[in-house]
Protein backbone atom coordinates (compact mmCIF):
# COMPACT_ATOMS: atom_id res chain seq x y z
CA UNK A 1 0.00 0.00 0.00
CA UNK A 2 3.08 2.22 1.15
CA UNK A 3 4.46 1.52 -2.24
CA UNK A 4 1.37 2.43 -4.45
CA UNK A 5 0.81 5.58 -2.59
CA UNK A 6 4.75 6.49 -3.63
CA UNK A 7 4.68 5.40 -7.20
CA UNK A 8 0.72 7.82 -6.97
CA UNK A 9 3.28 10.66 -5.66
CA UNK A 10 5.89 10.16 -8.15
CA UNK A 11 3.47 10.11 -11.07
CA UNK A 12 1.95 13.23 -9.78
CA UNK A 13 4.98 15.05 -9.56
CA UNK A 14 5.84 13.79 -12.88
CA UNK A 15 2.31 15.41 -14.38
CA UNK A 16 3.18 18.75 -12.67
CA UNK A 17 6.59 18.94 -13.99
CA UNK A 18 5.12 18.28 -17.66
CA UNK A 19 2.01 20.98 -17.00
CA UNK A 20 4.46 23.32 -15.50
CA UNK A 21 6.73 22.83 -19.38
CA UNK A 22 4.01 22.25 -21.30
CA UNK A 23 2.26 26.04 -19.71
CA UNK A 24 5.93 27.59 -20.27
CA UNK A 25 6.19 26.90 -23.52
CA UNK A 26 2.28 28.19 -24.82
CA UNK A 27 3.31 31.22 -22.46
CA UNK A 28 6.41 31.63 -24.69
CA UNK A 29 4.51 31.04 -27.74
CA UNK A 30 1.76 33.63 -26.83
CA UNK A 31 4.08 36.19 -26.16
CA UNK A 32 5.90 36.01 -29.53
CA UNK A 33 2.64 35.95 -31.25
CA UNK A 34 1.87 39.25 -28.91
CA UNK A 35 5.46 40.50 -29.86
CA UNK A 36 4.71 40.03 -33.21
CA UNK A 37 1.02 41.06 -33.59
CA UNK A 38 2.86 44.04 -32.17
CA UNK A 39 5.76 44.43 -35.12
CA UNK A 40 3.68 43.93 -37.63
CA UNK A 41 -0.29 44.82 -37.56
CA UNK A 42 -2.81 42.60 -39.12
CA UNK A 43 -3.82 44.79 -41.90
CA UNK A 44 -5.93 43.41 -45.19
CA UNK A 45 -4.25 43.55 -48.70
CA UNK A 46 -6.61 46.40 -49.80
CA UNK A 47 -5.17 48.52 -46.68
CA UNK A 48 -1.97 48.64 -46.99
CA UNK A 49 0.99 48.70 -49.52
CA UNK A 50 3.97 46.97 -48.82
CA UNK A 51 6.94 45.38 -50.59
CA UNK A 52 8.01 42.57 -48.76
CA UNK A 53 11.38 42.70 -50.63
CA UNK A 54 12.28 45.25 -48.71
CA UNK A 55 12.59 45.99 -45.09
CA UNK A 56 13.01 49.11 -45.14
CA UNK A 57 9.64 50.04 -47.46
CA UNK A 58 7.20 51.22 -44.64
CA UNK A 59 3.49 49.74 -44.12
CA UNK A 60 1.45 52.47 -45.06
CA UNK A 61 -2.45 52.31 -44.62
CA UNK A 62 -4.14 53.63 -47.65
CA UNK A 63 -6.55 56.77 -47.17
CA UNK A 64 -9.62 55.73 -48.35
CA UNK A 65 -11.45 59.26 -48.81
CA UNK A 66 -9.37 61.55 -50.29
CA UNK A 67 -9.92 65.29 -50.17
CA UNK A 68 -9.04 65.78 -54.34
CA UNK A 69 -7.69 69.26 -53.27
CA UNK A 70 -3.76 70.13 -53.73
CA UNK A 71 -1.71 73.27 -52.98
CA UNK A 72 1.17 75.17 -53.39
CA UNK A 73 2.99 76.35 -50.33
CA UNK A 74 5.89 79.34 -50.76
CA UNK A 75 8.07 81.03 -48.31
CA UNK A 76 8.28 84.58 -49.22
CA UNK A 77 10.40 87.85 -48.30
CA UNK A 78 10.09 91.80 -48.71
CA UNK A 79 12.83 91.65 -51.66
CA UNK A 80 10.33 89.18 -53.23
CA UNK A 81 7.13 90.87 -52.90
CA UNK A 82 6.47 91.12 -56.51
CA UNK A 83 6.93 87.78 -57.50
CA UNK A 84 4.81 86.70 -54.68
CA UNK A 85 1.71 89.37 -55.92
CA UNK A 86 2.91 87.68 -59.54
CA UNK A 87 1.58 84.28 -57.98
CA UNK A 88 -1.00 85.76 -55.82
CA UNK A 89 -2.99 87.22 -58.84
CA UNK A 90 -2.61 84.22 -61.46
CA UNK A 91 -3.66 82.07 -59.00
CA UNK A 92 -6.82 83.33 -57.75
CA UNK A 93 -9.14 81.49 -60.13
CA UNK A 94 -7.07 78.21 -60.40
CA UNK A 95 -7.80 74.92 -59.01
CA UNK A 96 -5.37 75.13 -57.29
CA UNK A 97 -4.96 76.15 -53.28
CA UNK A 98 -1.81 78.86 -52.13
CA UNK A 99 -0.24 79.75 -49.04
CA UNK A 100 2.52 82.00 -48.48
CA UNK A 101 5.20 81.24 -44.71
CA UNK A 102 5.71 85.28 -43.74
CA UNK A 103 8.55 85.29 -40.88
CA UNK A 104 6.66 87.65 -39.12
CA UNK A 105 3.05 89.64 -39.30
CA UNK A 106 4.97 92.68 -40.63
CA UNK A 107 5.66 90.98 -43.07
CA UNK A 108 2.73 90.01 -44.50
CA UNK A 109 0.58 93.17 -43.09
CA UNK A 110 3.15 94.83 -45.60
CA UNK A 111 2.60 92.56 -48.80
CA UNK A 112 -1.32 92.67 -48.14
CA UNK A 113 -1.22 96.41 -49.05
CA UNK A 114 -0.33 95.61 -52.49
CA UNK A 115 -2.98 93.27 -52.83
CA UNK A 116 -6.35 94.97 -54.64
CA UNK A 117 -8.87 95.44 -51.56
CA UNK A 118 -11.66 93.28 -53.07
CA UNK A 119 -8.95 90.08 -53.15
CA UNK A 120 -7.40 90.47 -50.02
CA UNK A 121 -9.81 87.89 -48.49
CA UNK A 122 -8.07 85.41 -50.34
CA UNK A 123 -4.49 85.53 -48.58
CA UNK A 124 -3.94 82.79 -47.18
CA UNK A 125 -0.77 82.69 -45.15
CA UNK A 126 1.25 81.06 -42.19
CA UNK A 127 3.53 83.18 -39.93
CA UNK A 128 6.58 81.48 -38.81
CA UNK A 129 7.74 83.63 -35.60
CA UNK A 130 3.86 82.49 -34.04
CA UNK A 131 5.41 78.84 -34.02
CA UNK A 132 8.96 78.35 -33.35
CA UNK A 133 12.19 80.87 -31.76
CA UNK A 134 13.55 82.58 -34.71
CA UNK A 135 16.74 82.96 -33.60
CA UNK A 136 17.14 79.35 -33.44
CA UNK A 137 16.29 79.55 -37.09
CA UNK A 138 18.65 82.74 -38.03
CA UNK A 139 21.65 80.15 -36.27
CA UNK A 140 20.56 77.67 -38.49
CA UNK A 141 20.39 79.81 -41.37
CA UNK A 142 18.27 77.99 -43.16
CA UNK A 143 14.57 79.86 -43.23
CA UNK A 144 13.72 78.51 -46.76
CA UNK A 145 13.71 74.74 -45.91
CA UNK A 146 12.10 75.15 -42.17
CA UNK A 147 8.84 77.61 -43.89
CA UNK A 148 8.17 74.99 -46.29
CA UNK A 149 8.70 71.94 -43.94
CA UNK A 150 7.01 74.04 -41.39
CA UNK A 151 3.85 74.89 -43.43
CA UNK A 152 4.03 70.80 -44.93
CA UNK A 153 3.55 69.84 -41.51
CA UNK A 154 0.80 72.44 -40.58
CA UNK A 155 -1.22 71.75 -43.65
CA UNK A 156 -0.57 68.16 -45.00
CA UNK A 157 -3.61 66.44 -43.28
CA UNK A 158 -6.40 68.80 -45.66
CA UNK A 159 -4.88 68.36 -49.03
CA UNK A 160 -3.64 65.20 -51.47
CA UNK A 161 -0.39 66.70 -53.18
CA UNK A 162 1.26 69.87 -51.95
CA UNK A 163 4.13 71.25 -53.70
CA UNK A 164 6.57 73.52 -52.25
CA UNK A 165 8.15 75.60 -54.40
CA UNK A 166 10.86 79.26 -54.21
CA UNK A 167 8.67 82.39 -55.44
CA UNK A 168 11.10 83.48 -58.48
CA UNK A 169 8.78 82.14 -60.56
CA UNK A 170 6.52 82.14 -63.92
CA UNK A 171 3.19 79.85 -64.97
CA UNK A 172 3.42 78.75 -68.27
CA UNK A 173 -0.28 76.94 -68.98
CA UNK A 174 -2.72 78.95 -67.80
CA UNK A 175 -5.12 75.69 -68.40
CA UNK A 176 -3.00 73.77 -66.60
CA UNK A 177 -4.46 70.92 -63.59
CA UNK A 178 -2.35 71.30 -60.79
CA UNK A 179 -4.00 68.54 -59.33
CA UNK A 180 -3.20 66.03 -62.07
CA UNK A 181 0.03 67.12 -62.46
CA UNK A 182 1.19 66.93 -58.98
CA UNK A 183 -1.04 63.01 -58.72
CA UNK A 184 1.35 61.98 -62.17
CA UNK A 185 4.68 63.49 -61.02
CA UNK A 186 3.42 61.27 -57.59
CA UNK A 187 1.96 58.24 -58.97
CA UNK A 188 5.48 58.03 -61.40
CA UNK A 189 7.38 57.44 -57.90
CA UNK A 190 10.24 58.05 -60.17
CA UNK A 191 13.67 60.92 -59.09
CA UNK A 192 15.96 61.96 -61.20
CA UNK A 193 19.44 63.32 -60.73
CA UNK A 194 22.58 64.35 -62.01
CA UNK A 195 26.45 62.67 -60.67
CA UNK A 196 28.23 65.26 -59.14
CA UNK A 197 32.43 65.43 -59.40
CA UNK A 198 34.11 63.33 -56.84
CA UNK A 199 35.32 66.59 -54.93
CA UNK A 200 32.18 68.83 -55.97
CA UNK A 201 30.95 71.28 -52.87
CA UNK A 202 27.47 70.77 -53.44
CA UNK A 203 28.24 67.33 -51.55
CA UNK A 204 27.81 69.16 -48.65
CA UNK A 205 24.50 70.03 -49.35
CA UNK A 206 23.48 65.89 -50.16
CA UNK A 207 25.55 64.81 -47.29
CA UNK A 208 23.69 67.52 -44.57
CA UNK A 209 20.12 66.97 -46.69
CA UNK A 210 20.68 63.04 -46.08
CA UNK A 211 22.10 62.99 -42.63
CA UNK A 212 21.74 66.36 -40.45
CA UNK A 213 17.87 65.20 -39.85
CA UNK A 214 17.88 61.54 -40.15
CA UNK A 215 18.77 59.16 -37.26
CA UNK A 216 22.27 57.53 -37.51
CA UNK A 217 20.79 53.81 -38.65
CA UNK A 218 19.67 54.95 -41.87
CA UNK A 219 23.24 57.00 -42.74
CA UNK A 220 25.41 54.08 -44.40
CA UNK A 221 22.20 53.01 -46.21
CA UNK A 222 21.90 56.87 -47.74
CA UNK A 223 25.61 57.24 -48.63
CA UNK A 224 24.90 54.22 -50.33
CA UNK A 225 21.66 55.22 -52.31
CA UNK A 226 23.60 59.02 -52.66
CA UNK A 227 26.77 57.09 -54.36
CA UNK A 228 28.51 58.54 -51.52
CA UNK A 229 26.56 62.05 -51.79
CA UNK A 230 27.19 62.42 -55.23
CA UNK A 231 23.97 62.13 -56.41
CA UNK A 232 22.44 65.62 -56.67
CA UNK A 233 18.27 65.51 -57.10
CA UNK A 234 17.90 69.10 -56.22
CA UNK A 235 15.23 70.78 -58.73
CA UNK A 236 15.28 68.38 -61.12
CA UNK A 237 11.19 67.78 -61.07
CA UNK A 238 8.68 69.97 -59.63
CA UNK A 239 8.74 68.97 -55.63
CA UNK A 240 5.37 67.50 -54.47
CA UNK A 241 4.51 65.68 -51.52
CA UNK A 242 2.24 62.98 -51.38
CA UNK A 243 0.24 63.82 -48.47
CA UNK A 244 -0.77 60.34 -47.39
CA UNK A 245 3.00 59.86 -46.50
CA UNK A 246 4.00 63.22 -45.14
CA UNK A 247 3.17 62.22 -41.90
CA UNK A 248 5.09 59.33 -42.13
CA UNK A 249 7.94 61.89 -43.48
CA UNK A 250 7.62 64.21 -40.92
CA UNK A 251 8.51 61.24 -37.60
CA UNK A 252 11.26 60.17 -39.93
CA UNK A 253 13.23 63.47 -39.84
CA UNK A 254 11.92 64.00 -36.37
CA UNK A 255 10.56 67.55 -37.30
CA UNK A 256 9.44 69.37 -34.03
CA UNK A 257 9.70 73.19 -32.80
CA UNK A 258 12.48 71.94 -30.21
CA UNK A 259 14.68 70.60 -33.28
CA UNK A 260 15.28 72.86 -35.32
CA UNK A 261 18.62 73.29 -34.25
CA UNK A 262 19.82 70.41 -36.66
CA UNK A 263 19.06 72.45 -39.76
CA UNK A 264 21.48 74.43 -41.70
CA UNK A 265 21.65 75.88 -45.25
CA UNK A 266 22.93 73.03 -46.68
CA UNK A 267 19.76 71.34 -45.79
CA UNK A 268 17.48 71.16 -48.87
CA UNK A 269 14.41 70.01 -48.06
CA UNK A 270 13.19 68.30 -51.26
CA UNK A 271 16.13 66.37 -51.70
CA UNK A 272 15.49 64.69 -47.60
CA UNK A 273 12.16 63.84 -49.17
CA UNK A 274 13.29 62.65 -52.61
CA UNK A 275 15.79 60.24 -50.30
CA UNK A 276 13.24 59.19 -48.09
CA UNK A 277 10.59 58.46 -50.93
CA UNK A 278 13.43 56.17 -52.52
CA UNK A 279 14.50 54.38 -49.53
CA UNK A 280 10.98 53.94 -47.88
CA UNK A 281 8.84 54.04 -50.46
CA UNK A 282 9.88 52.22 -53.15
CA UNK A 283 11.00 55.26 -55.59
CA UNK A 284 13.23 54.93 -58.27
CA UNK A 285 16.04 56.50 -58.78
CA UNK A 286 17.19 57.85 -62.17
CA UNK A 287 20.39 59.03 -62.75
CA UNK A 288 20.92 61.75 -65.70
CA UNK A 289 24.11 62.30 -67.83
CA UNK A 290 24.83 65.15 -66.11
CA UNK A 291 27.90 66.46 -63.49
CA UNK A 292 25.56 69.10 -61.85
CA UNK A 293 21.68 69.62 -61.41
CA UNK A 294 19.11 70.59 -64.39
CA UNK A 295 18.97 73.67 -62.75
CA UNK A 296 22.35 74.55 -64.18
CA UNK A 297 21.63 72.80 -67.72
CA UNK A 298 21.08 74.18 -71.56
CA UNK A 299 17.70 73.16 -73.34
CA UNK A 300 19.29 69.88 -74.79
CA UNK A 301 19.51 68.09 -71.95
CA UNK A 302 16.93 69.00 -70.43
CA UNK A 303 14.50 68.22 -73.61
CA UNK A 304 16.48 64.65 -73.55
CA UNK A 305 15.24 63.90 -69.97
CA UNK A 306 11.72 64.92 -70.34
CA UNK A 307 11.16 62.94 -73.54
CA UNK A 308 13.47 59.40 -71.94
CA UNK A 309 14.21 59.27 -68.21
CA UNK A 310 11.16 60.97 -66.85
CA UNK A 311 8.55 63.56 -67.27
CA UNK A 312 9.45 66.84 -66.03
CA UNK A 313 6.99 69.81 -65.51
CA UNK A 314 9.43 72.75 -64.85
CA UNK A 315 12.61 74.01 -66.31
CA UNK A 316 14.89 76.48 -65.77
CA UNK A 317 14.70 80.07 -67.20
CA UNK A 318 18.11 79.86 -69.32
CA UNK A 319 16.42 76.76 -70.55
CA UNK A 320 13.64 77.77 -70.97
CA UNK A 321 14.89 80.98 -72.94
CA UNK A 322 17.03 78.96 -75.27
CA UNK A 323 13.48 76.59 -76.78
CA UNK A 324 10.20 78.66 -75.49
CA UNK A 325 8.26 76.39 -77.83
CA UNK A 326 9.31 73.30 -76.70
CA UNK A 327 8.07 74.06 -72.81
CA UNK A 328 4.74 75.68 -74.34
CA UNK A 329 3.79 72.80 -76.64
CA UNK A 330 4.95 70.04 -73.65
CA UNK A 331 3.14 70.67 -70.80
CA UNK A 332 5.75 71.77 -68.36
CA UNK A 333 3.78 73.89 -65.23
CA UNK A 334 6.19 76.72 -64.92
CA UNK A 335 9.93 78.03 -65.51
CA UNK A 336 11.97 79.12 -62.37
CA UNK A 337 15.23 80.48 -61.34
CA UNK A 338 13.55 84.01 -62.94
CA UNK A 339 16.06 86.06 -60.59
CA UNK A 340 19.67 83.99 -62.18
CA UNK A 341 19.02 84.01 -65.93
Amino acid sequence: MRRMNKMNRIKMIKRKNVNKKMKKKKNQRNKKELDQKDLYPKLSESSCTVDISNKDIEIIPQVEVMNNKCAFIIPLHPKHYNYGLYIFNYLLDKNVDLYFVFTNKNDKDNFKLMIEEKNKENLNFLILNEYVNLNIVKKTNSFVSIKKIFALSKLYKKYDYISCIDSEIRFLDSNTNYYNTMKNIVDKKTICGGTLPKNAKEKKIVQDSLLRLTEKKYHKKLKNLSNNFRVYTWWCNLPVYDCKITEYFLKWINFKNNTLERFSWNVFDDMTYNFYCILKHGYVLKHINSLLSLEYSDTKLIEEVDKDICKLYWVNNKAYNQNKLYYEENNFMLVYHLDRY
